[in-house]
């Protein structure tokens, strides 16, 4: 932390000693520059006037430089190319340097090294003054004492210095005439109490350390210092610890400098226990604070401590601002905006963005990006540290409102992007506030991935502070989205979250639908048994509840597992149910999506026409609904259809019709199965390198999918393509990975269809005894689903 300035309880005269004075560098933490930018800066430039002796009676009062300190080359060579660049200025005006930033992040300790670097430059003197900015137990020292304490410093009789501060201003400014002088003004609290010190001697360096930037401080190059870089932590541990103790644990090292958050005070308090402690590992220092109730505690010693330096910021602050403070960090993710924030704070957005613009001019909240702030890790433990009793009800109210902003906004981004989504009451009362711009798809799908981390971190907030009725229902509006971007395990986890609340709540209609949504969250994994059980619930559910809607989505469901498990028998009543009652409830949603359920069921069992019929009806519906991702889905059902009945014309005109709606940033396994099936169709119209290109494409896309069962129809459409192409190794290894995904979840259709494929590249490379026996099992599979024999292929 900076070294003098915030050593508690001090009762130092606003002057420090001079380097033989001064106190030993215990308590100074610091970081280092590397050899290139601890380097002195380049001499004497032409036109400059080239440095010279010390005078005998130049005064020097620089605090001494820590031999330890180690990193900042980066903000070191900032600050020392502007003290030489003449094109700032060259020598018309005094230059002035103000570094900013958290406390604890080394300002002072990189000014002072800065300030002995730069001696050389500064013959006449080289003068420092604690102003006790934020100095525990000490009033900021005003700019009237620091001048008087400045002039008797060079030398002025205390008779001769003027009693007002404009007097001794000027005199301050021209006793500095003439002079090289550099000047480090420490800890300072704000604009008005360093402006009467500055020089205006182009000679003159003034370099300013301080917490907050000095917004209103005029003609001022500002270096602001931020958390170390890792191998930086690094450098610091070793010389302050020992290369051996470091050296001899480097991950414990490397994990103790991120739970440290590479916050130089921390590292220096933490590597400061260990010496004390030899026995003590650094292993069992990183277990200790991996508690994160006992972390700022932990980040203690002698007199200094973490919790204590970010106080002494808190409390500089109007009450206001301390409470925004501690009420934001209840946020439970890594980053806020001005909405969730004003949702925190129960106020206007616009008073919300002033309250974080505050925070982060003060520097105790960051800004990784335009719009958006977080809190430095143990900045947020301090926050929540100051949450009590006397906070309780404040914070749960404020818990409530972010619960209820989220809620409220997900539902409006989910009735932009999932037209004909039924309707749902949660009964909870919308949020009134402002809420973010979701007028159309664009900005409702930037919306959800931005607030993606948030919206996961908030439903598992109502899950912890027992509001079961917002987790189920934000569960619900979360999984559109996750189930959309196929991101599968957090829709199967946020799924099964809802039901868990649902459950508590003992509310049949909430938990059918979040049942449904589980049983469609397994499905997409593969995991079509536990489906099955889930699918069955949420219908037996729904039926008692009297909830058609759910009773048909379940039936839908059901019939999708079926299908997948090649128990087609069963599975198709099943669909045809669900899309009569779908139609009969105007449920135009779920009549398409059923619909191209049942097209890949007649398709799958070489019924072509009517897996044509089904999905051009379902074409229809997405196109009024304008539900474009389920059209997707209809037209590659089509154009499977129209494969097996040969029309390949057709099927390149309905694939083109999909690509031109797909997004792969969407679904990307929907889209990895267009872009196979249009492989297959280009080389069938005999355009080789497009289906090189396509094919391509489609692999990179299914393998990053997470979609195991859109993988696995891939890689059986691309081995068959390959096996065209007479590369029959490739096609082997890519109907073996089909396999090998399909078998385990018991997916029959692929599963043997893999196994064909695996039988004809075994065949084509001589291997006749395995290509009996993958045809063997193949037909075996067949049998189970009474395919007849001329689906008995691909």
């Amino acid at each position: 932390m900076d070294p003098v300035p915030e050593r508690a309880g001090s009762e130092a005269a606003p002057f420090e000693a001079a380097p033989s004075e001064a106190a030993p560098p215990e308590a100074v933490p610091s970081e280092a520059a590397a050899p290139e930018a601890t380097a002195r800066p380049e001499q004497d430039r032409e036109g400059e006037p080239a440095t010279r002796d010390a005078p005998a009676d130049a005064p020097c009062t620089l605090p001494y430089d820590l031999p330890d300190f180690t990193g900042r080359a980066k903000e070191l060579a900032e600050l020392f190319d502007y003290v030489q660049d003449k094109a700032r200025g060259g020598e018309r005006y005094a230059r002035i340097v103000a570094i900013d930033g958290m406390g604890g992040m080394g300002k002072t300790t990189l000014a002072v090294h800065a300030a002995h670097r730069l001696a050389d430059r500064y013959p006449d003197g080289q003068l420092h003054i604690d102003l006790h900015g934020f100095t525990p137990g000490r009033e900021p020292v005003t700019p009237a004492a620091a001048l008087d304490g400045l002039l008797r410093t060079i030398g002025t009789p205390g008779d001769r210095i003027p009693e007002d501060l404009e007097g001794r201003t000027a005199l301050w400014r021209s006793k500095l005439d003439g002079r090289r002088m550099l000047l480090l003004f420490d800890n300072a609290v704000d604009a008005a109490q360093i402006r009467p010190l500055l020089p205006a001697w182009p000679g003159c360096l003034a370099l300013i350390t301080s917490r907050g930037r000095l917004l209103d401080l005029d003609g001022v190059e500002w270096v602001s210092i931020g958390m170390m870089e890792p191998e930086d932590s690094t450098s610091l541990m070793a010389e302050t610890l020992g290369t051996t103790r470091v050296a001899a644990e480097p991950a414990a090292s490397a994990e103790l400098a991120e739970l440290c958050g590479h916050l130089p005070l921390a590292l220096r308090i933490a590597t400061a226990r260990l010496r004390n402690r030899p026995r003590w590992t650094v292993r069992y220092l990183v277990e200790r604070l991996r508690d994160e109730k006992r972390r700022m505690d932990e980040l203690s010693s002698g007199e200094r401590s973490v919790a204590a330096t970010l106080r002494l910021s808190y409390l500089a602050m109007d009450e206001e601002y301390r409470t925004a403070f501690r009420i934001l960090s209840l946020y439970p993710c890594a980053g806020t905006d001005a909405h969730s924030a004003a949702a925190l704070l129960g106020t206007t957005v616009r008073d919300a963005e002033d309250a974080l613009e505050f925070l982060l001019d003060v520097h105790l909240v960051q800004q990784p990006d335009i719009g958006l702030y977080t809190f430095h890790d143990l900045v947020r433990s301090f926050a929540q540290s100051l949450r009590g009793p006397a906070t309780a009800d404040d914070d749960a109210a404020a818990v409530e409102r972010l619960l209820g902003y989220y809620l409220t906004a997900s539902n409006t981004a989910c009735e932009v992007l999932f037209p004909g989504r039924e309707r749902r009451p949660t009964g909870i009362a919308p949020y009134q506030g402002e809420l973010p711009s979701l007028r159309d798809a664009e900005q409702a799908v930037r919306w959800f991935e931005r607030e993606q981390a948030g919206l996961l971190a908030a439903v598992s907030l109502a899950e912890r502070c027992g509001h079961d009725r917002y987790a189920a229902c934000l569960s619900r509006n979360v999984g559109f989205h996750l189930h959309t971007h196929g991101q599968l395990d957090e829709f199967w986890s946020v799924g099964h979250l809802a039901v868990a609340a649902a459950r508590r709540l003992d509310d049949p209609a909430l938990l059918g639908i979040s049942l449904a949504n589980l049983g469609a969250a397994c499905w997409k994994l593969g995991r079509f048994e536990e489906g099955l059980e889930v699918a069955a619930e949420a219908r037996d559910t729904a039926i008692r509840a009297g909830d058609r809607h759910t009773e048909a989505h379940s039936e839908s469901t059901l019939g999708l597992l079926m299908s997948m498990l090649g128990r087609y028998g069963e599975a198709l009543p099943l669909l045809e149910r669900s899309v009569a009652v779908a139609r009969e409830l105007s449920n135009l949603r779920a009549e398409s999506e059923s619909l191209t359920t049942l097209s890949t069921l007649y398709e799958r069992w070489g019924r072509y026409p009517e897996a044509a019929a089904a999905a051009r009806r379902a074409i229809e519906i997405d196109r009024d609904l304008g539900y474009r991702g389920n059209e997707i889905v209809a037209l590659t059902d089509l154009a499977f259809a129209q494969v097996g009945l040969g029309e390949y014309p057709d099927a390149d005109a309905s694939l083109g019709r999909a690509r031109a709606l797909c997004d792969e940033a969407r679904s990307p396994g929907d889209v990895a199965l267009v872009l196979a099936l249009s492989a297959l169709v280009a080389h069938e119209r005999g355009d080789g390198p497009q289906a090189r290109a396509f094919a391509e494409r489609s692999l990179v896309l299914g393998r990053t999918s997470g979609a195991p069962i859109r993988l696995a129809k891939v890689e059986n459409v691309l081995g068959r393509l390959h096996l065209l192409w007479g590369e029959h190794e490739v096609a082997l290894a890519l109907h073996e990975h089909a396999h090998r995904i399909a078998e385990p979840m018991s997916f029959r259709a692929e599963e043997a269809s893999a196994l064909v494929g695996m039988a004809d590249a075994a065949e084509a490379l001589g291997d006749f005894r395995a290509a009996a026996g993958y045809r063997a099992a193949a037909e075996g599979l067949y049998d189970f689903m009474s395919l007849p024999a001329h689906r008995r292929t691909y």
